[in-house]
């Protein structure tokens, strides 16, 4: 430390300090962030995320990224070594987002982070994050405030680290209730309030599976204890203003193992994306002698956003940029790949959709796209019925393994709230098949094409 009592951290020859933001991802559903929350994380060199921040949400940034979950009885970081986490990246030079669910001051121990950057002198910043009482309130349709019924509202932690405050209030949020929700009734009854007044605990809230649990202080109160996790208790009589049939619940949940989202309307459906991709494990050899060969290709089909990504990736550590492409006709499947190939300033030739009974390969044919020497950037796991078709229209196909396609377990889907599920190809097929052995008889299943049903009857049987 130097004599004001700062940590040096490094000296003038050393590597500059990098720059932090502690960042608040919302209350679940990915698209509750801010804009300038997207711009830091799109900067970043590392990502160090939450327990309660959407994977999905997480995946759409390069940076390197960092799993630092809590929750009650499994601490993968404590919070000592989180905060010693983001300043040695820091102090490396990095600009680091430290991201965390809801808002980083409302019970997410974000002055504790600071604390630690202002003792080593690295500079910071705070973007807010809506937090989980907002997002409730508005999924579940329960006001906080509401003129002659609560006109002021607190929020609480449930934690028993303290006592439990029940303050002089019309409405109060408890937070952190999983599995404290009758001993913070309980006290709030102590402490004078009706047996009658109304109480919701709601769990996962914002996300595709919330779940919305009312009664009364004196039915809670008799029901036997029950561990809801994560969750947030609301007492109150504005809790009297909730439907069960609110605008959330009647949306229908698809579950999207890949596809352009767009083909379902946002005012009708909710889109889970199944989280089947862990982008890692190029064939690096491969990769650099076609690069170094891209002469006697004439076309790119990029069947996906992440081929793109991860194709320019290489391109550009390879010194190289789209100039080297320039001789090509380049086509994308769906709209997510000709967007994600706009990022590197270039328009598609073709952006195709599949055919019903050919796939991509159909488009191909309607194109007239024959005696082409294609190179077909995806994943390590190939799609053999698309190079077949394609060598079948007379086409050489060179297929490139740009990043591995392998099963996620880190956030488990909850089968029980989807009411759909669209497969996009016969990899995601098999992808979720090592997942779940049996799909409920009551969810409606889509496949984007022929091939993708066949596999899905093969891998399922029906």
């Amino acid at each position: 430390m130097d004599a004001t009592g700062q940590h040096t951290g490094n000296s003038p020859a050393e590597t500059p300090k990098g720059y932090v933001y502690i960042v608040g991802a919302g209350p679940g559903d990915p698209e509750l962030i801010t804009l300038k929350a997207e711009r830091v994380l799109s900067e970043a060199d590392v990502i160090l995320y939450d327990d309660l921040v959407a994977l999905e949400l997480v995946d759409q940034y390069g940076a390197v990224k960092i799993y630092t979950g809590k929750r009650k009885g499994s601490h993968h970081f404590e919070q000592e070594e989180i905060n010693r986490e983001i300043a040695r990246h820091a102090l490396a030079g990095r600009n680091v987002v430290r991201l965390k669910g809801g808002d980083p001051f409302v019970f997410g121990r974000g002055g504790e982070e600071i604390d630690t950057l202002r003792g080593y002198g690295i500079g910071y910043e705070i973007v807010p994050g809506i937090t989980a009482a907002h997002g409730v309130s508005a999924y579940t349709e329960i006001p906080l405030t509401m003129r002659g019924i609560s006109s002021s509202v607190a929020f609480c932690t449930g934690h028993h680290a303290g006592k439990i405050h029940v303050p002089d209030t019309d409405t109060i949020v408890y937070y952190m209730v999983a599995s404290t929700v009758r001993d913070v009734l309980d006290a709030v009854a102590a402490k004078g309030w009706a047996g009658k007044t109304m109480a919701a605990v709601v769990q996962n809230a914002t996300r595709y599976n919330q779940k919305v649990f009312t009664g009364t202080l004196d039915e809670f109160r008799r029901r036997e204890k029950a561990v809801y996790s994560p969750a947030l208790l609301i007492v109150g009589d504005s809790i009297g203003q909730y439907i069960e049939r609110n605008w959330h619940s009647r949306k229908k949940k698809v579950l999207m193992t890949g596809g352009d989202s767009t083909r379902y309307k946002s005012t009708d459906y909710i889109m889970v994306h199944f989280p089947c991709r862990k982008i890692s494990g190029a064939d690096l050899e491969a990769v650099e002698r076609c690069l170094d060969d891209l002469g006697r290709f004439s076309l790119l089909f990029f069947q996906n956003k992440f081929s793109v990504k991860y194709f320019f990736r290489f391109l550009f550590e390879s010194g190289r940029d789209s100039r080297s492409l320039s001789h090509m006709t380049i086509c994308t499947a769906g709209r997510a790949a000709a967007e994600e190939l706009q990022k590197a300033g270039i328009v598609p030739d073709h952006t195709l959709e599949p055919d019903a009974a050919g796939g991509f390969a159909g488009s191909f044919g309607e194109l007239g796209i024959t005696g082409r020497h294609i190179l077909l950037p995806g994943s390590n796991t190939v799609d053999h019925a698309l190079v077949s078709r394609l060598r079948g229209l007379g086409n050489e196909v060179a297929p490139l393994g740009v990043y591995a396609h392998e099963v996620r377990q880190d956030e488990p889907i909850d089968l029980d709230f989807i009411d759909e599920i669209y497969f996009s190809s016969p990899t995601c097929v098999g992808n979720f098949r090592a997942l779940f052995k049996t799909i409920p008889g009551r969810i409606t299943i889509s496949s984007a094409d022929r091939d993708t049903e066949e596999e899905y009857r093969k891998r399922f049987g029906s």
